[in-house]
């Protein structure tokens, strides 16, 4: 383009100026609402787990008011074997939950009736299943429930957790008194058996 005569001064078309002002408002508004969408996204994905543990805890409850105890028989039928309960999904990486005879399947007990395994004697009064479906976590990850405190005469709570987002616990859950989550793992206590709301032990 010529340079223009001179004492004028180069007037660029009036559609190109609305079209840079237009694409610098998308590229502000974009900036603006990026964020905010993800988080409102990892609010509603981190909110479905929090039902989904709510639908455990509440499921868990009913199975001992029903059957009178609590959800802790071992493959052998010891009836206060289990530590833990871990739902389908994959185990979560940094954490002591392990498959060891300490651990049930989740599904085994308030799922189905079948704690020691198919075609092996079930709980008496069994009126399943409690949750249905059990899935695993948004992130594809077990909820863990720690239930030997309801086997136990002491000060610690049962618990529902799940990894979170990252896929790992940030805290070993194992002894859990008065808990709090760590980093982005998330707890849902179901049976608060702190000094102030010490709950019976069946």
């Amino acid at each position: 383009m010529a340079n223009p005569p001179a004492g004028q001064t180069e007037v660029f078309p009036p559609k190109t100026v609305q079209m840079a002002i237009s694409a610098s408002l998308l590229v502000m508004l974009a900036g603006l609402l990026l964020p905010a969408y993800r988080t409102w996204q990892l609010w509603r994905i981190s909110e479905r787990a929090h039902v989904d543990m709510e639908r455990i805890g509440a499921g868990l409850l009913r199975f001992m008011v029903d059957t009178g105890v609590p959800p802790t028989r071992g493959k052998d039928g010891s009836p206060r074997a289990l530590h833990r309960l871990l739902g389908p999904g994959l185990i979560a990486e940094g954490t002591y939950y392990y498959p060891d005879e300490y651990q049930g399947n989740l599904v085994d007990h308030l799922g189905a009736n079948a704690p020691q395994g198919a075609r092996q004697p079930g709980y008496p009064n069994w009126n399943g299943p409690y949750v249905d479906p059990l899935t695993a976590d948004p992130w594809g990850y077990s909820y863990v429930v720690v239930v030997y405190p309801l086997a136990s005469d002491d000060d610690r709570d049962c618990i529902v957790v799940s990894a979170g987002p990252n896929n790992r616990m940030d805290a070993n859950y194992g002894s859990p008194r008065d808990i709090v989550a760590a980093g982005d793992d998330i707890v849902w206590v179901v049976v608060d058996k702190g000094p102030t709301q010490r709950a019976a032990v069946r």
